[in-house]
């Protein structure tokens, strides 16, 4: 007579339990990966941003350092979803020249400041200047501010491409 082998069904009652951990577990997984990989690409976005902005900021501290009636054209393209505002800082735009050697990039999730040795001006030297996303010509000189005797590299731009 052959003997019967005896079942153990704790595991069967205990699959419906593992899989809805493993469920779980794996979209926290998803759901961090997807964070940290929309945070990956927002900083790429603003490096490649940067690196078109340094052209400008630049060539303006080179101008500034010629003198007046100095002139350059320029393009830069900037990524999709990124702007820029030359010589003024988000909510201060009335402070204008007090903030002309600031500007800020704007991404989707935030605003970076930054300094720079070239002050800022739009075409009527009254102002900043923002540059939306996009690629621009532009065109890039310098005139002293008859009032207070400063100079400011005006950004005009050329057409937008």
């Amino acid at each position: 007579m052959p003997r019967r082998i005896g079942t153990d069904e704790s595991a069967v009652t205990s699959l419906p339990f593992r899989l809805t951990v493993s469920g779980i577990l794996f979209a926290v997984i998803l759901l961090l990966s997807s964070v940290y990989l929309f945070d990956f690409l927002e900083e790429a976005k603003e490096n490649a941003a940067l690196n078109e902005i340094s052209k400008l900021t630049a060539a303006a501290e080179q101008l500034s350092l010629h003198g007046e009636g100095s002139e350059i054209s320029l393009e830069l393209r900037l990524p999709e979803g990124v702007s820029v505002d030359f010589g003024a800082l988000p909510g201060r735009e009335d402070k204008w020249p007090a903030d002309a050697n600031d500007y800020c990039v704007r991404t989707a999730e935030k605003v970076t400041f930054y300094y720079s040795a070239a002050s800022f001006s739009n075409p009527e030297l009254n102002g900043s200047v923002s540059l939306a996303s996009g690629r621009h010509r532009l065109f890039l000189s310098t005139k002293l501010e008859p009032k207070s005797g400063r100079l400011f590299v005006l950004i005009s731009e050329k057409e937008s491409l």
